[in-house]
């Protein structure tokens, strides 16, 4: 049977009341927004993107880029805030997919904290409210916990435009949800070549033909070589180039369980991906890849 998520969305949803404040700074931003996305939350004073750190070229100037490298970062785990700071130790920034019902949670990111990864100027995903597996939900459950969840980030003050499935089980009516959610793309897990094969998929097109089931090469293991993370990449150039999303889960400084990544493995790998200009290579955030406006949220069914 399937379960049912209308007992617990409720209580979620009271993570929209939280402060937009602690984003100061997005007032300016607002006024390029639709109409009405601006007059749905609280007015932000305006000067953030003074506050950003300039972000490192990956590219020389005038050379137009072949392969995009999107580093993702799944379920707002603590141990991004690690992730985050080793990426703009590289001039690097990512995109952190979070459950907006896991916030503050034991081992999970504060809200404080996602806050703070999203000034740096990373990218700030949705990925339902409390990490429901998709395929096990009715289209009426999948689409409740993606805008729940949607509506709650943007609640904190965040521009929320692409979302990841969780487990990367997706089928028509998640799809869907997703479009009707407001996201402009979304991400699954699989279907990008973790091994050299002949005529195998190495990277997405670079504009996906499938906006809405984005794929990977799987997800990143405790078993997954700093050499297999640079295969990955030359593969993807060597075949052309496109999109080359990345899913990482946490971050340790010791295997923390099959779905991590040493802290040392992936300093390693951000160091080398760095200096991939020569090769036409660069690291976008999938947001800036896929392009496209904030869209509103749809209003909640439940609120009067």
């Amino acid at each position: 049977m399937r379960r049912t998520l209308r007992g617990t969305l409720g209580a979620t949803l009271a993570l929209s009341a939280f402060a937009a404040s602690v984003f100061a700074g997005q007032a300016a931003q607002a006024a390029s927004r639709p109409a009405a996305q601006a007059a749905s939350r609280p007015a932000v004073a305006a000067g953030i993107a003074a506050a950003v750190p300039a972000v490192k070229p990956t590219a020389k100037p005038g050379r137009r880029p072949t392969t995009v490298v999107a580093l993702t970062f799944d379920d707002g785990d603590r141990s991004h805030a690690v992730a985050a700071r080793l990426l703009e130790k590289h001039g690097l920034r990512g995109t952190f997919y979070v459950n907006s019902g896991g916030l503050g949670r034991p081992g999970k990111l504060s809200r404080r904290q996602v806050a703070a990864i999203a000034k740096a100027g990373h990218e700030i995903g949705g990925h339902t409210v409390n990490h429901e597996r998709l395929t096990d939900l009715d289209p009426d459950e999948q689409a409740a916990t993606i805008c729940a969840d949607r509506r709650a980030l943007f609640g904190m003050g965040l521009w929320v435009r692409t979302f990841a499935y969780p487990y990367g089980a997706v089928d028509a009516t998640a799809r869907q949800a997703a479009r009707d959610c407001g996201y402009n793309a979304a991400r699954t897990i699989g279907g990008i070549a973790q091994w050299p094969c002949r005529g195998c998929v190495v990277a997405e097109p670079a504009r996906p033909e499938r906006p809405y089931e984005i794929r990977t090469p799987g997800s990143v293991r405790e078993s997954t070589t700093l050499a297999a993370l640079k295969g990955y990449v030359i593969r993807a150039e060597q075949g052309g180039g496109g999109l080359l999303p990345l899913a990482f889960h946490k971050v340790c400084v010791r295997g923390c369980g099959t779905f991590s990544v040493r802290t040392d493995v992936l300093d390693g790998f951000l160091a080398w991906l760095a200096k991939r200009e020569r090769q036409g290579t660069v690291v976008r955030t999938v947001a800036d890849v896929t392009g496209g406006r904030v869209r509103p949220v749809p209003a909640d069914p439940a609120v009067p």
